[in-house]
């Protein structure tokens, strides 16, 4: 059960975050700011916006999914949905989605929404992306957790010599 919500916190953060900031944002600059002019594609500034608050985003939710579930399992759950849903979506905005030769003023939002197009490469690997961050931020929690953390690989901590057996042997004894 605890994988389970641990899965779900994680994605929830994921899409949280990024509904959160990338949503008001598009509707604060308007396409005529997030957009090329004249078509229905993002320009750069809006794609380099969009990564780095998808990455935070990756981050953030992996770090959760580990936090909530205390498992490593949890973080693989959300990556796998994450590459799913990434590469799902990237297939239908760059083979699916209806063309559409509208101006982006002339749509109505829903319209909008569903004509928007990204780049390729950068379609293809947001979410490989995003899994690699979600990885590194859910392993590190892994770490966090080890009764050894932050005390030395090899001597167990300074001052201090592991024995067989796990026990700490002071040195100076």
């Amino acid at each position: 059960m605890r994988l389970l919500l641990g899965i779900a916190a994680g994605l929830a953060a994921v899409t949280g975050i990024s509904l959160l900031f990338l949503v008001p944002l598009f509707l604060i600059l308007g396409p005529e700011h997030a957009l090329v002019a004249g078509t229905l594609q993002f320009n750069t500034a809006w794609i380099g916006v969009a990564l780095i608050v998808s990455l935070t985003a990756a981050s953030i939710g992996g770090w959760i999914a580990h936090r909530v579930s205390d498992s490593i399992g949890a973080v693989f759950g959300v990556i796998a949905l994450v590459l799913g849903f990434g590469l799902i979506d990237a297939g239908y905005h760059q083979w699916l989605a209806p063309a559409t030769l509208a101006l982006p003023g002339q749509l109505p939002w829903y319209e909008l929404l569903l004509g928007l197009r990204e780049p390729l490469w950068y379609d293809i690997t947001l979410p490989l992306l995003m899994a690699a961050f979600i990885w590194v931020a859910g392993s590190s929690r892994q770490f966090e957790q080890h009764p050894d953390a932050g005390r030395g690989w090899l001597l167990g901590g300074a001052g201090s010599v592991r024995q067989k057996g796990g026990q700490r042997a002071d040195p100076e004894s």
